[in-house]
């Protein structure tokens, strides 16, 4: 039995979209079933929080690996050790746990990467089997911009001139499902990313091609930013760390080179950036 948490998140989906009508059983623990978009015959549907232990037992029983994702916040690592310590006590034997780039629980500035170091930690002294992902900055994450580009044309914000690595969600969530079925890539670390860095400039210019519209990128500054946060109603501990997250980045501290992880753990091709605009079009018109 395979069980797959944040479930219902674009990586846990996309994990359990590889898993499904695959020979081998599969759990997804979600804290809403309406939100569950994969069904299958080999799906299993339980309901529960990581922060409940009674639901996490319900959850863990018998199974034999499981993926281990949550929302990102301050209590990511509090929610993993919880989950750890359950996952042991009924003798889960590995994890492929989802993390990120530049993950750091000694870093001093850039508490997102802290609390990213702090997730592994979790793991590091549980005597369990465990895969690390750390993805880059997910395509995904760029629906956040999609109401400005539908209706200003305009994508905003404090990236300056530098080269992004963004990745799939979808690949990454390939990535978790092999590691899920095939225990030899437990002990691995594994840096996800798509097949090439770009700016923001670019972003904006291979969106014009693909949308038939002129996109044009804004740069803008932090505090600027803070106010676009603020009036999404994003939480103040949440708009800081997401504000030093892309300082980080776009001052070249986290950035990394394309690796070959999707082609060499999935044996497929990470899904080009024009891919994921026109499988997400809809969004940005």
């Amino acid at each position: 039995m395979l069980l797959v948490t944040g479930a219902t998140g674009n990586v846990g989906q996309a994990v359990l979209a590889e898993l499904a009508d695959k020979p081998v059983a599969v759990r997804a623990f979600v804290r809403d079933p309406s939100r569950l978009r994969i069904a299958a015959p080999n799906i299993e549907v339980v309901r529960g929080d990581l922060a409940d232990d009674d639901s996490l037992h319900r959850a863990l029983d018998g199974v034999d690996a499981a993926f281990l994702a949550s929302g990102f916040s301050p209590r990511m690592a509090e929610l993993h050790s919880r989950f750890v310590a359950a996952a042991k006590k009924v003798g889960v034997a590995r994890l492929v746990q989802l993390s990120g780039v530049g993950a750091n629980s000694g870093l001093c500035c850039a508490r997102a990467l802290r609390w990213l170091g702090q997730v592994e930690g979790s793991t590091q002294s549980s005597g369990m089997q465990v895969t690390h992902l750390r993805p880059t900055f997910y395509m995904q994450n760029l629906l956040q911009f999609a109401p400005a580009v539908a209706e200003q044309n305009v994508i905003a914000g404090p990236f300056r001139s530098g080269k992004w690595t963004f990745v799939d969600a979808r690949d990454v969530g390939a990535v978790g499902a092999a590691a899920l079925l095939d225990p030899a890539h437990a002990g691995r670390t594994y840096t996800v990313t798509g097949s090439e860095s770009i700016s923001y400039e670019e972003v904006a210019s291979r969106m014009s091609h693909v949308l038939g519209k002129t996109i044009r990128y804004v740069d803008i500054t932090a505090n600027e930013a803070r106010g676009r946060l603020q009036a999404a109603g994003a939480a103040p501990v949440m708009i800081e760390a997401t504000l030093e997250l892309w300082d980080a980045c776009a001052s070249n501290l986290i950035n990394v080179a394309p690796t070959r992880v999707v082609q060499e753990v999935t044996g497929r091709e990470p899904r080009p950036f024009d891919d994921f605009l026109r499988d997400y079009r809809h969004a940005f018109v």
